[in-house]
């Protein structure tokens, strides 16, 4: 593989400054395609020669957290390409120089320094990048996401800046994770996953509750039931009726506090269980059987089509990937493959 020039998800970085300025733009479209979402580029033709744009990928277990320096260019995601995406998945993005500009049908938005953008893969938009920016890119799977709080659906364009405390501290978060990953052991990283996915929900929860259609006290109400159905998971099925009876409400009370934000009990059990399921997964040596049953799956085959369902890979293979128990893997590559370690000596350097 040429060095610098992007071709698939493993590459860690790309400089393009040791690409042929012919091949730039599709060696950034290739970039863009890789960490972020598939979209057209153009790139300035009075763009400085020095800065060609880099980027570095500092993945958090299956969220994709890339730092990049781009130079003036314009961005262009279409519907086409939105409808021919498979990817489904929020986007957050957070400036530390520079800014960009953010064309959609509804509204336009501004990214500068200090501030940050939530979107998702299904927004079409343009964008444009007039001095050189300097931005993370976090992209998390919607299936990561599900088991936490968003408190609804997530929105097309979120701005957020230094004025609300909770997103100042998501941003900061961002900026410390992407400093001090390449230093953290597994544990650490699904310890840092978690608290990245806690504040994401938290920040758009508090960013959307003026948009709920319910009552205030059947926010409060699902809340408390979500917290209700994790505390039972492995206990037994989880009944609307035990539900209803433990706060002391009707079994269409407790309906009504999931669909305000157009979720069922069904699915959100269902997807608090994958949850702690791919917790044991990660973090324990437990045969997969074992976690079938320990979760309330019929077996280890139901269980695996569940697992591949929201996240895309087998049980077995999601542990080696990013399983705490596999923390010498990378040691064992570098000693394969010098060229490996030298790339991630790079990065961490």
């Amino acid at each position: 593989m040429e060095h610098g020039v992007v071709t698939d998800d493993s590459v860690p970085t790309l400089d393009l400054r040791q690409v042929e300025r012919r091949d730039r733009r599709a060696a950034w479209e290739r970039a863009m395609a890789s960490r972020l979402v598939p979209m057209g580029v153009h790139l300035s033709a009075d763009s400085d020669e020095d800065n060609h744009g880099m980027f570095r990928s500092l993945d958090v277990s299956d969220i994709k957290v890339t730092q990049w320096e781009c130079p003036e260019l314009k961005l262009v995601r279409t519907k086409r390409l939105v409808e021919t995406t498979d990817t489904e998945a929020l986007m957050l993005l957070t400036a530390s120089a520079g800014s960009q500009v953010f064309e959609l049908d509804s509204r336009t938005a501004r990214m500068e320094a200090g501030t940050a953008r939530i979107s998702t893969t299904r927004v079409a938009y343009s964008s444009t990048v007039s001095s050189v920016l300097r931005k993370r890119s976090v992209v998390i799977p919607f299936a990561a996401l599900a088991p936490y709080d968003t408190g609804g659906a997530i929105p097309d364009c979120l701005m957020l800046d230094q004025s609300r405390p909770l997103a100042r501290l998501l941003i900061s978060f961002v900026d410390s994770m992407s400093t001090h990953i390449t230093c953290m052991d597994p544990a650490e990283v699904d310890a840092a996953r978690d608290a990245l996915l806690t504040l994401v929900a938290g920040v758009i929860r508090s960013n959307t509750r003026a948009a709920y259609d319910g009552p205030a006290l059947l926010q409060a109400l699902r809340s408390q039931l979500e917290w209700w159905i994790k505390e039972h998971l492995r206990g037994g099925p989880i009944r609307v009726v035990d539900m209803a009876k433990a706060f002391n409400v009707s079994s269409r009370t407790v309906h009504r506090a999931f669909s305000l934000t157009g979720d069922t009990v069904r699915s959100v059990v269902r997807t608090q269980r994958l949850a702690g399921a791919r917790r044991d997964v990660v973090a324990t040596n437990l045969p997969i059987g074992s976690i079938a049953h320990r979760w309330g799956y019929y077996g280890a085959s139901h269980f695996g089509r569940e697992f591949k369902t929201f996240l895309s890979m087998s049980p077995s293979d999601y542990r080696y990937s990013f399983g705490i128990s596999h923390v010498d893997k990378h040691s064992e590559m570098e000693t394969l493959n010098p060229r490996f370690a030298s790339t991630m000596n790079d990065l961490a350097s």
